[in-house]
């Protein structure tokens, strides 16, 4: 199976670098010329299946690579969501710090192992996502070209999970582009990063 991984374009939270996984932000101008520019990457591809969250800003920017995809198939599955990050959604870095001092010290220390109240904690949503692509990956035709467009939270965990000795935090998927992936079962194997 040929996996194409891309995050949604930008949004105002992102230009503000507020965290805000669940909030159902709209993408601003510049993410919609990047859904744009991703479609036109795409246009010579036939892709048979294209995934998304259920939040907005991917169902934007999956709607401007349909333009160009007349047969392919939309799933969309929640299970790829950005992880919520309860209290601290559309607040900056610098006013989680100012409103949560304690937890955000302990949350520096361990990030992945402290969880912002009413946020989902970090390894369910880690089992979720990986979980939701090992079902497609099984399922799916392996003939098939398969879209994902996410969160970047999701895609880091997906690529983490294959290449689990790279840095969860390293690996940019920018907005606009795609990474390519060849899979086999539910294994996968970078290609191309950020076409």
């Amino acid at each position: 199976m040929k996996l194409l991984l891309s995050r949604h374009g930008e949004t105002e939270y992102n230009r503000e670098k507020k965290y805000y996984g669940k909030a159902n932000v709209e993408l601003d101008n510049v993410g919609l010329e990047q859904a744009d520019q991703l479609a036109e990457k795409l246009n010579a591809t036939g892709i048979d299946y294209a995934i998304r969250s259920d939040l907005k800003r991917t169902e934007q920017t999956l709607s401007a690579v349909e333009k160009n995809q007349s047969t392919m198939k939309v799933i969309v599955d929640k299970a790829f969501d950005e992880m919520p990050f309860g209290n601290w959604e559309g607040k900056n870095a610098n006013e989680v710090e100012a409103a949560y001092p304690d937890v955000w010290q302990r949350w520096l220390k361990a990030p992945f192992d402290v969880t912002p109240k009413g946020a989902e904690p970090f390894h369910d949503f880690e089992k979720r996502v990986i979980k939701a692509m090992d079902h497609y990956l099984l399922t799916l035709p392996n003939t098939s070209t398969v879209l994902l467009i996410a969160h970047l939270g999701v895609l880091r965990t997906l690529h983490h999970h294959w290449y689990p000795e790279v840095d969860w935090w390293s690996v940019n998927f920018k907005a606009g582009c795609y990474s390519l992936y060849e899979t086999s079962g539910t294994k996968a194997k970078l290609l191309k990063l950020n076409i």
